[in-house]
């Protein structure tokens, strides 16, 4: 079992559209994938489930005894089983996050729990920045999918996430480091074109790939579809599909040893 959390300094990166394309991608690929939306806004489900209107109870559901484990995890799209958040209140989300922080090891603990078949992926997606939910979801993960924008205010806030991760993630002898998605990129845009530029430079070589603006994205999730099935000739399905490639390539690598500490090109940058 590999544990993949997608994560972001920010919000409004597409950091969910970045999980659902992945898992959806990744199941074609001939792997399990088990998607776990751990974000109170419970919006995976549009991405990926074949009906969202029956994703409002899930994972917090579960985690309270008050529903089967069996029964909160969910057929979806593309062979994928997703594990809505579900819809709460304020006060179930207040009193789940109070659980989460006393028991810093939930999650990592209830998937162990699971049983899960050794092969089989687990793309996490979070809510942006330090959350107890983020916490979650670092202590788990194998390796963790960075999702940004070719823009000015998602790469002076990468700092923030990074810092996240140097403490949940790099100490841990069976990390395996982080991966960057630059999503809506626009070359045609000037800043966007420079900012990208930087980018390429600094996240080599932890850098998966670029996902280009494309109207096809928020097309297929209009239609309530992958974006591989929706518009499988689009440069976004392209886009995907070069990502999905090299996170298995990833994943099938050996993990590298501690001593490296999978130290990010931004905290190298900062630290000379």
């Amino acid at each position: 079992m590999v544990v993949v959390p997608v994560i972001s300094s920010k919000g409004g990166v597409g950091k969910t559209t970045v999980a659902a394309n992945l898992a959806t991608t990744l199941a074609a690929r001939g792997r399990q994938v088990l998607a776990i939306d751990l974000d109170p806004q419970n919006a995976l489900r549009f991405h990926l489930a074949n009906d969202p209107r029956g994703c409002e109870e899930g994972l917090v559901a579960a985690a309270s005894g008050q529903l089967p484990w069996t029964q909160a995890m969910r057929p979806a799209h593309g062979g994928v089983v997703l594990l809505p958040f579900g819809t709460v209140d304020d006060e179930r989300q207040i009193g789940f996050e109070h659980d989460l922080s006393r028991h810093p090891g939930w999650l990592a603990d209830t998937l162990a729990r699971f049983g899960l078949p050794a092969d089989m992926l687990v793309v996490v997606d979070t809510p942006p920045g330090p959350t107890v939910y983020l916490q979650q979801a670092l202590r788990a993960a194998d390796l963790s999918v960075i999702a940004v924008l070719a823009d000015a205010g998602s790469f002076a806030t990468l700092p923030i996430v990074e810092r996240m991760v140097d403490k949940y993630c790099r100490s841990r002898a069976d990390y395996r480091g982080s991966a960057y998605v630059i999503n809506q990129v626009d070359p045609g845009q000037r800043l966007n074109h420079d900012v990208l530029a930087v980018l390429r430079a600094r996240l080599q070589p932890e850098l998966l790939g670029v996902l280009h603006l494309d109207v096809s994205v928020s097309e297929a999730l209009a239609s309530a579809l992958p974006v591989q099935r929706y518009a499988p000739l689009s440069q976004a399905a392209e886009d995907v599909s070069v990502i999905a490639d090299r996170l298995l390539a990833r994943i099938a690598a050996p993990a590298p040893s501690p001593s490296s500490a999978h130290a990010s090109p931004l905290r190298q940058e900062t630290t000379r």
